[in-house]
């Protein structure tokens, strides 16, 4: 078949590269060999990529290695139709929206890595503050339009699926690789994997690999304290992935199971509170004394047990297993005892009382009063995420076309439970010290349990490729609020919801290199547990109508895109500055999202098998709410109709031009981000303002000395560009500054 298993890969990870011939019946082997590069990743043949009916990018190893990001927020800016909101500089808690979904945590997309869902609870608290080192990735594959409504909940923007490192089969050889780099800041990396397979006798094939990595920075902020600058303001992240691949032998259907288990960890010294404008101007990378003693601690657990399952040449079953368990505490300052906000201080710091505020913030002067007390909540949160997932895959031909089904379930639980508790602090001697006793303010839990099914049809008759689908979500939320001296039950509350999803999509070959695209499908993104009746799911039909060209070194893309919302939701959480309705959600009503994805990929001989790669990606965007109307939401406020969203920049380019050889390559890649809104109405504290335009370029290159041993350098942010790239939680927040990284990869 022309396309058998298109989407296979999204649940079958990398790690099924495994698939060397066993000593089984030779029918199945041959099988296998003909299946080998459709069950590695979604797109396994450059001609599903080609003749998709949706908008898909995909980014493969070679991509990934030459830049060397650790910041997903980096590696994006190379796709069309992505939008990022940067936060920390080093993309440690991403903020990533698709087709102008809101970016906030990342909240409102299906983020997976190897097709099962990562974020911490993706129904009960969706927000991303969770996400694995990019480094141990080989694939990223980014997914608009119908695509969506297989992977959800959320099917209003899209999804990312990051795939993993596969486990070496016996015709691969044993791999294994070290990776060592230093940079600027006290940048290092350590990241090393070894993997091996074996063929026992009679028995089967067994295959593992085992994979560790570490990065770790001072940060480059700096914090001033009794006349000196401490830099302690950066983090430490670690990863270790175990997975295990089993091929039985002598059974006559060919099937295999993989065990993947990983621990991580990350400690950073990150905080929500930024700067005032004029502070920002002198110095972007201060910090107030205030914030010396923020720090979040993470720990997160996974189990993944997965079967495959070949049934015959045409039918198979993919099954996986899963648990994820995230434990987060965010020590930070979160304001002062007053119902002044951090915000109005920020923004209107020589402003009366405000002034006295901004003085105590930066250590000029001691507290003196009940008011200018600071409070450091204790933000302690506990997570888990599991499920099981089956999908079948069947392929036949049908009126004379090549015909793909694939149908899914999945029954998938996740819990929040929040614990959070807060201290006093006073400023003394430019540090901060411990006064009052400890009180908790916030003890609650929410829980979601969904069944989800699909069905989806793929049918290609050459010329014309269609697809069609059908998403079910069943959907039960229980919301439980916890006495806070007692922690007895205080209230308890559930809703439950159906819905269905439903997507389409076209491809026309027009001729053998040029095609035509039309989609259309359903956006959804559900309640979170707890809410009130008059809260309203978000709702929109989107639609893409584009232009594709695929050639033998090039390949280009435009789509158009019209996302219209019948109810645009807000959510209220720290991490966009709300603190007095945290976690309530509010209705946006009517919203246009639309614009233009352009995308070009080109590669051309230059002389002596010297070539220059070129990609450039480019996104026109235009938001427009179709009603008025006031909330309390600290992104909107008074919205008149026509007003624009947050965050959400016209017009942002990237263009990478490289020069590359069989043994170096050179590298560099421009960025240009619009100036953004940060408010949508008026009445915000944040009414006017917009980030700064943001350009960028940056440079990478590696030398290859022999087979086994490579050289690469790199320059982050090579021009020093800079500018304010939010304002939220509280105050001016900078892009991360110029960094230089060396580093050498050895292969055994």
């Amino acid at each position: 078949m022309k396309k058998s298993k298109l989407t296979l890969a999204l649940m079958l990870f990398s790690s099924c590269s495994a698939m060397a011939q066993t000593p089984v019946k030779e029918a199945a082997v041959n099988n296998v060999e003909n299946k080998k590069t459709e069950v590695i990743r979604i797109f396994g043949e450059r001609n599903q990529l080609e003749t998709t009916t949706g908008s898909a990018f995909v980014l493969n190893e070679e991509q990934l290695a030459l830049n060397e990001f650790d910041d997903i927020h980096r590696i994006l800016q190379a796709v069309p139709g992505v939008y990022i909101r940067e936060e920390d500089g080093y993309g440690l808690r991403p903020n990533i929206g698709l087709r102008g979904a809101t970016s906030e945590r990342s909240s409102k997309i299906a983020l997976m890595e190897d097709g099962v869902l990562i974020a911490p609870a993706a129904y009960a608290a969706p927000a991303a503050y969770y996400f694995p080192l990019m480094s141990r990735m080989t694939q990223v594959e980014v997914f608009k339009g119908p695509s969506a409504i297989k992977y959800g909940p959320n099917t209003v923007g899209g999804a990312i699926n990051m795939v993993s490192r596969s486990i070496a089969s016996i015709d691969d050889g044993r791999e294994a690789e070290i990776d060592l780099a230093y940079g600027e800041t006290n940048y290092t990396k350590a990241h090393g994997f070894y993997s091996e397979s074996y063929n026992i006798n009679n028995i089967g094939e067994l295959g593992f690999l085992l994979e560790g990595i570490t990065l770790n920075s001072d940060g480059f902020k700096y914090i001033e304290a009794n006349g000196g600058n401490s830099h302690d303001t950066g983090f430490d992240k670690s990863e270790v992935i175990l997975k295990a691949n089993f091929t039985p032998a002598n059974i006559n259907d060919y099937q295999f199971w993989q065990l993947k288990m990983g621990y991580a960890e990350e400690v950073s010294h990150e905080t929500y509170l930024g700067l005032t404008d004029a502070d920002f101007a002198q110095s972007p990378t201060r910090r107030y004394v205030a914030s010396e003693k923020d720090k979040m601690d993470w720990e997160h657990y996974q189990l993944q047990l997965s079967h495959y399952i070949e049934l015959n040449s045409g039918t198979s079953i993919y099954t996986q297993v899963y648990r994820r368990d995230f434990d987060r505490d965010w020590d930070r300052l979160n304001s002062f005892n007053t119902n002044r906000s951090m915000a109005t201080i920020l923004t209107s710091p020589d402003t009366g009382i405000n002034a006295l505020y901004m003085q105590v913030l930066k250590g000029e002067r001691d507290t003196l009063t009940q008011e200018e007390r600071l409070l450091f909540t204790l933000n302690d949160r506990a997570f888990y995420s599991q499920g099981i997932e089956s999908k079948l895959f069947y392929d036949t031909h049908w009126l004379d076309a090549d015909l793909a089904i694939d149908i899914g379930v999945r029954l998938h639980q996740d819990q929040v439970a929040r614990n959070h508790r807060v201290d006093e602090y006073a400023m003394e001697n430019k540090h901060l010290s411990l006064i009052g006793n400890r009180r908790t303010i916030t003890h609650n839990q929410d829980t979601a349990t969904a069944l989800a099914s699909y069905v989806n049809a793929n049918m290609d008759f050459g010329q014309l490729t269609l697809s069609g689908g059908l998403r079910v979500e069943y959907i039960k939320g229980e919301a439980i609020s916890f006495d806070l001296q007692t922690e007895a039950e205080e209230s308890r509350k559930t809703n439950n919801t159906t819905v269905l999803i439903p997507g389409f999509g076209a491809f026309y070959k027009i001729t053998e290199q040029f095609g035509a695209l039309f989609g259309l499908n359903k956006g959804y993104v559900p309640n979170s547990p707890g809410q009130n009746s008059n809260i309203a799911p978000e709702e929109s039909w989107n639609y893409e109508l584009g232009l594709r060209y695929s050639g033998d070194n090039t390949h280009a893309e435009i789509i158009s895109f019209y996302n219209n919302y019948s109810n645009l939701k807000g959510n209220c959480t720290f991490s966009n500055g709300c603190l007095d309705e945290l976690g309530q959600e509010f209705n946006g009503g009517e919203v246009d999202i639309y614009g233009v994805e352009a995308s070009l990929k080109a590669r051309f001989d230059i002389h002596n098998r010297l070539e220059m790669p070129i990609n450039i990606a480019y996104t026109f965007t235009q938001s427009e709410f179709q009603n008025a109307f006031q909330s309390t939401f600290s992104q909107w406020g008074t919205v008149n109709k026509g007003d624009q969203l947050p965050y959400l920049p016209e017009n942002q380019l990237s263009v990478e031009v490289a020069l590359a050889h069989e043994h170096w390559q050179v590298s560099f890649l421009f960025k240009y981000i619009e100036e953004m809104l940060e408010s949508a109405g008026t009445s915000t504290e944040l009414e006017g303002y917009y980030t700064d335009e943001m350009t960028q370029i940056d440079f990478s290159s590696w030398y290859q000395i022999n087979k086994a041993l490579r050289i690469y350098a790199k320059v982050d942010n090579l021009t020093e560009g800079s500018g304010i790239v939010s304002r939220r939680p509280f105050g001016a927040r900078a892009s991360k500054p110029r960094q230089a990284i060396v580093g050498i990869k050895y292969t055994f």
